[in-house]
């Protein structure tokens, strides 16, 4: 690992600290979010019957369990084809959708800092792997990362 990589590490483990069960988190629609479904320790009632053995697996039935009724994207291409889908995603965007963006610590990089500086994506999420973009307009622009 290099030198550049590892002081990047050290500066994103910190905010990651103080964020990740919700501390510091202002909005209770936030705080709720983070706790109850992005990071919730207890197992839910269908992870042996739909076989959800890893917790990835498990934080994405979460939260498609939570946006219920919402149109959920999950971007789980590398590189070209992620930036292709998500200019699609961009342009037929409600305020209703939620966007999920896998690999944003290394293929999708790129893709996920464009996209938390978008004015469309009002409210993202940065849980290193994966990324969870909200586009309700009545809300207040906000990056967490958790």
């Amino acid at each position: 690992m290099n030198l550049r990589r590892t002081i990047s590490l050290i500066l994103t483990a910190i905010p990651r600290a103080v964020h990740r069960r919700g501390f510091g988190v202002q909005s209770p629609w936030a705080y709720e979010l983070i706790r109850d479904v992005l990071f919730e320790k207890l197992s839910y009632y269908a992870y042996d019957e739909q076989k959800l053995s890893t917790p990835m697996q498990q934080q994405l039935f979460r939260i498609r369990n939570h946006f219920q009724g919402q149109p959920i994207i999950v971007i789980d291409e590398k590189g070209e084809k992620a930036v292709q889908r998500d200019e699609e995603v961009l342009q037929t965007a409600t305020p209703d959708t939620v966007l999920i963006i896998e690999h944003i610590n290394d293929e999708n990089a790129d893709l996920w800092t464009k996209m938390v500086d978008d004015s469309r994506a009002i409210i993202t999420f940065d849980m290193r792997k994966r990324g969870l973009v909200i586009f309700d307009k009545k809300r207040i622009k906000q990056n967490y990362i958790l």
